[in-house]
């Protein structure tokens, strides 16, 4: 009595319309900045410092399925990395950051890739991103860059073949990018691929439960997002 029963594809459908995706590297790659600029589509130039970990969430449309998605952003000091695995744990999808003027940040992906494969409790899709190509003046926006130097900072730039070839390594999604949270190039694409990912992944698993409309091949803000533009956040310290 007074309880509300749903059909079975109701229930089915709520299985996947909540995605977790965690953002972790180095302190300072940009992690912030890139959910800050998917979410609110705006870059501050001062850096951010995120203390134990922030929950964002965003409302886009799928293959005709309306998604929560929540980004967790995770700090990379040194002493935050016992903390970082408590947050992502849980995430569908992880992206790694590096940032392609730093090549330490890209050496210590083996660190996180580690931490990941032993305290995650599931199989998440993992996908590595280089951010701040913008200040590479050779980059393109869908092309690799042409040369591996002469960064506007005079720093020697990771290539984009080392990562590649990193990628293919570590068995990660197959498909690096470079992208830049000060101009938003690439932003939307790497989530939208990796969301798509983390569905039929989950597909794959749970088998004739939920089968995406292909003929649907739509990822973006519902109109009613559009409309409200809001954005939640949660900040975990």
């Amino acid at each position: 009595m007074g309880a509300s029963v749903s059909n079975s594809g109701d229930r089915d459908k709520q299985l996947i319309r909540k995605v977790r995706i965690a953002l972790v590297g180095t302190y300072a790659v940009g992690k912030t900045s890139i959910i800050t600029r998917y979410i609110r589509e705006t870059f501050s130039s001062e850096y951010i410092y995120t203390r134990g970990g922030n929950i964002n969430k965003k409302f886009i449309t799928v293959y005709g399925q309306k998604l929560q998605i929540e980004l967790i952003d995770t700090g990379g000091q040194d002493y935050q990395k016992e903390i970082a695995p408590t947050l992502y744990k849980v995430a569908q999808g992880i992206l790694i950051v590096h940032d392609i003027s730093k090549p330490s940040s890209f050496e210590d992906v083996e660190e996180w890739l580690t931490g990941i494969r032993q305290k995650t409790l599931g199989d998440p899709v993992i996908m590595l991103i280089g951010n701040k190509n913008d200040l590479d003046p050779q980059g393109k926006t869908d092309d690799p860059p042409t040369k591996n130097t002469n960064l506007t900072t005079g720093l020697t730039r990771v290539s984009y073949e080392q990562c590649e070839k990193k990628v293919h390594q570590e068995g990660l999604l197959p498909f690096y990018s470079e992208v830049s949270a000060k101009t938003g190039m690439n932003i939307d694409p790497v989530f939208e691929l990796l969301v798509k990912e983390i569905l039929h992944k989950q597909h794959r698993l749970l088998g004739s439960i939920w089968e995406p409309d292909l003929g649907k091949d739509v990822v973006g803000r519902s109109a009613e997002d559009k409309t409200s533009s809001k954005s939640f956040t949660c900040t975990i310290l």
